[in-house]
């Protein structure tokens, strides 16, 4: 932008990054930012036409609207890039597990005390063959 943009422009460029940087919808948007910017650029009018005033203000206001632009594109790369960004720490470290291909053990129930059973194959524990399962029997010679 250059600075003969006039004040009423600059209002409707600096409103119109607010509102596309706003996360909020409309209705429930605080008008308070608009009527601030509203009450500055109004001063604008009064002061005059190449005053260092207004001149500092145009400044302000050009430097404002690349900030917003800015800001806003930042956000997006940083979403797009860096998807991770707005996970909780849980499923984060879960994301980072699986980029490295890695799954996350399974959590249990709250209350619930793991043990060992589940953790076993379907032939093993109470009931199956004395000597089955074991190291001695993988590497003994007669099998």
């Amino acid at each position: 932008m250059t600075s003969t943009i006039a004040p009423h422009q600059l209002y409707r460029a600096v409103l119109r990054q607010f509102v596309q940087n706003s996360i909020h919808p409309r209705a429930s948007r605080s008008p308070t930012i608009s009527l601030h910017l509203r009450q500055l650029f109004e001063t604008a009018r009064t002061l005059e036409p190449g005053s260092a005033e207004l001149k500092k203000l145009v400044l302000d206001a050009q430097n404002m609207v690349v900030y917003l632009k800015s800001h806003r594109l930042h956000k997006a790369l940083v979403e797009r890039y860096n998807p991770t960004n707005t996970l909780s720490g849980e499923e984060r470290a879960r994301m980072s597990a699986k980029m490295v291909g890695l799954d996350m053990p399974a959590k249990f129930a709250d209350g619930v005390a793991p043990s060992m059973e589940a953790g076993r194959p379907a032939g093993m524990g109470k009931g199956a063959k004395k000597g089955t399962g074991s190291l001695q029997t993988m590497f003994s010679p007669e099998s």
